[in-house]
């Protein structure tokens, strides 16, 4: 029963309290006094004194820059429909084309054979403003190599990743 009495008590005392309360709230209710008219500016409690009472400065938001993703696209040059034997294709070239580029990155590139194991991986920098494309030149040589003397003949993935971030992928076939 002291509990529930003190408990109540608390309530009342807590349901007077005004704190927090706008004073634009209040009129009408008969609970103020004063009327107010307009709000009361914002001033630094934490100065000196009134001299140094202002209101905070005014900063203009500036918008943010549009943020350009960074996209790239890759196509195999240079390989004919006719020369996709291992022993007539001294090499297959692969151009990345690459945008949004803020500054400088490093593009990686890694031919996986066609039993899905990482053949080569090379990278190379490229410096570019976000707006501009940079085209990079990847070349896997194979005639003469151990691609052709062990005979890897099938569907080569080729990945590339910028800044260690996957970028987008290309596929050629090597016939045997």
């Amino acid at each position: 029963m002291r509990a529930r009495t003190a408990f109540l008590a608390a309530a009342l005392c807590l349901s007077a309290c005004t704190e927090g309360v706008s004073p634009l709230a209040l009129v009408g209710r008969g609970d103020t006094d004063e009327q107010p008219t307009e709000p009361l500016p914002a001033t630094d409690v934490l100065a000196d004194g009134p001299e140094s009472a202002r209101q905070p400065p005014q900063q203009e938001i500036e918008p943010a820059p549009a943020v350009i993703p960074v996209t790239g696209s890759a196509a195999v040059v240079g390989l004919e429909e006719g020369a996709r034997g291992l022993s007539s294709v001294p090499q297959v070239d692969v151009d990345l084309t690459v945008s949004g580029v803020r500054g400088r990155g490093t593009v990686e590139v890694e031919f996986m054979s066609p039993a899905g194991h990482p053949y080569e991986r090379r990278s190379s920098v490229v410096e570019a403003q976000p707006d501009v494309s940079r085209t990079v030149r990847f070349s896997l040589p194979v005639a003469g190599t151990t691609v052709a003397t062990t005979g890897m003949s099938g569907t080569w993935q080729v990945r590339f990743f910028l800044d260690g971030e996957p970028l987008t992928t290309a596929a050629f076939t090597l016939e045997p």
